[in-house]
């Protein structure tokens, strides 16, 4: 039995000997390996080559048609743009004509109106320049001899006794206001500039200053048409109405009656607006903003039935 477990050590040993033989024998015999080859960089041929592929790229080609075509549509807006701006420009010019027009015909028809009105006259205390020449030669002659002058003082109370004549002091000028008119037109300028925050705080002090002004129920007019051109419909509203109470022969109330119309009308107040316009109707038919109103009625009836 030891003689077969001896035997079979024995063999292992062997076998263990010619496997790590033949594992070195094959170890010498291995070629080494080759290091990994480095590619080369890509000459000029082939990266124009590459670029060509990506011109003819399908994607590429509808990117640039793409930014192509936004570039037309930026030079179309900007050529809108440009006939917008001088759409503005010409109505800015319009609109400038149109207040110096209106202007130019309120002041004619305030200035027939004042002509007409008479003047009244005073008779009891009026007297003719030979008279009152006569009195002052007299009155100089006494107060130079020293004479006694009589005269009545207010109540209708004679005076009496020696007066003296006094010498009279320099009148010193004050410097001068400005007038009315000069007023009007300051206020006036600022609106055909189309200043009209400004014009509107202008006109606003000169009704202030010159309530029964002969300018006044102009100047209330175009208060309340620089806040309805700056769509403040409310204060407009406020003025228009002022200007139909308190002035009645003015020749703007139609007109004022008109734009309290159209302020309800942008403010969706659809029934103020419509007694309005009926109001106008009523009290100035057949005139040009009676058919505007008409116009407009159309359509305060076509919005409540929609």
């Amino acid at each position: 039995m030891q003689r077969t477990f001896l035997s079979s050590v024995l063999l292992v040993v062997l076998g263990m000997g010619l496997a790590g033989q033949s594992i070195a024998e094959e170890s010498a015999t291995a070629k080494p390996a080759k290091p990994a080859a480095i590619p080369s960089p890509p000459t000029t041929a082939e990266r124009v080559e590459r670029l060509e592929r990506l011109i003819n790229s399908q994607g590429l080609v509808d990117i640039l048609l793409r930014l192509e075509n936004l570039q037309k549509d930026v030079q179309n807006i900007q050529g809108d743009n440009e006939v917008q701006m001088h759409k503005l420009d010409e109505i800015r010019k319009r609109q400038r004509e149109l207040y110096i027009d209106i202007d130019r015909r309120l002041l004619q028809l305030e200035r027939k109106q004042t002509g007409r009105a008479p003047v009244a006259v005073d008779k009891s205390k009026s007297s003719t320049p030979a008279q009152t020449a006569v009195t002052a030669a007299a009155t100089a002659k006494a107060a130079g001899s020293g004479a006694h002058v009589s005269g009545t003082v207010a109540g209708g109370k004679p005076t009496g006794g020696r007066r003296t004549a006094v010498a009279a002091k320099p009148v010193v000028s004050e410097p001068e206001q400005e007038t009315e008119q000069e007023a009007y037109q300051k206020a006036f300028n600022l609106l055909r500039e189309l200043r009209y925050d400004k014009a509107g705080l202008a006109f606003r002090a000169f009704i202030e200053k010159y309530p029964e002004g002969r300018y006044a129920h102009i100047a209330q007019y175009w208060l309340a048409e620089a806040s309805y051109a700056q769509r403040d419909f409310r204060t407009a509203i406020a003025d228009y109405q002022k200007l139909i109470d308190n002035y009645a022969g003015s020749p703007k109330r139609a007109e004022a009656m008109l734009k309290i119309g159209y302020s309800y009308y942008e403010l969706k107040d659809y029934p103020k607006a419509q007694a309005m316009l009926e109001q106008l109707l009523a009290a100035y038919p057949g005139t040009t903003e009676a058919g505007q109103a008409q116009n407009l009625l159309q359509k305060i009836k076509i919005n409540n039935a929609s």
